[in-house]
């Protein structure tokens, strides 16, 4: 009886100690929240971005690259056939002096595909992030350049590229700018707009030396800016593109 007894108060004093010795519920809860929101491990996995070539016969979209799992690379497949071709490596899309290659976020080709307008390192602005850093990627030679000069980190908004390829054109700190893709020349085209006030925003470049633009939708009452010259003629922009 007296055994039985011992038994019984051991076994009492030792379940809150090994009840202790576990996670709590609150810490479990803790640490499945952080797994879900805090990581990709239970990230849909999608398709895309993905862009139209050559009028439909042929797609890009992002993907993994072989070997490296946080990396991907640029792919195109021929709408026909399905036969794919890597476009942009991850080694291509490794800035100069780092060793991860850029976290590609959205994209878009110019106009003759020579280009590649690149859309990283976001940030939220309202619901959407919008605000972020941009390189272009000029296939040919292989140079990968960040836009905005000395910009600070994440600033650019709603970055084209002109009609021609050779100029974009970019929200900076609510104000619009045209960017010579060639030497990162900058024309600054307005002055009074703000962080939390833009202008205008970039739509669509007429011809080269000017470039439309439209009423910015970031915050209510912004004045619109029908367009202003890169160089020595004006001309009214057309309707905003898609």
């Amino acid at each position: 009886m007296r055994t039985l007894l011992l038994a019984f108060l051991a076994a009492g004093v030792l379940r809150p100690v090994a009840a202790q010795s576990g996670p709590s519920p609150d810490s479990a809860l803790a640490a499945m929240t952080r797994r879900i929101f805090g990581s990709p491990e239970f990230a849909v996995k999608g398709f895309g971005p993905a862009r139209w070539l050559d009028g439909g016969a042929a797609y890009t979209t992002l993907e993994p690259a072989p070997g490296r799992s946080s990396a991907r690379e640029l792919v195109r497949y021929a709408t026909a056939t399905g036969e794919r071709t890597v476009l942009v490596s991850a080694a291509q899309l490794t800035p100069p002096g780092a060793r991860e290659p850029l976290a590609i976020e959205d994209y878009q080709w110019s106009p003759d595909g020579a280009r590649l307008l690149i859309f990283t390192n976001s940030e939220r602005v309202w619901r959407d992030n919008t605000r972020g850093d941009y390189w272009v990627l000029t296939r040919a030679s292989g140079s990968l350049r960040k836009l905005g000069s000395d910009a600070a980190e994440s600033s650019l908004m709603f970055t084209k590229f002109s009609p021609e390829g050779d100029r974009v054109g970019y929200v900076r700190g609510g104000d619009l700018y045209v960017e010579r893709v060639a030497d990162g020349t900058i024309s600054r085209l307005t002055t009074d707009g703000s962080r939390t006030r833009a202008r205008a925003s970039p739509r669509r470049a007429t011809t080269g030396t000017s470039i439309g633009s439209a009423t910015s939708t970031t915050a209510p009452g912004s004045s619109p800016v029908a367009c202003r010259s890169c160089g020595s003629s004006t001309r009214r922009p057309g309707p905003p593109s898609a």
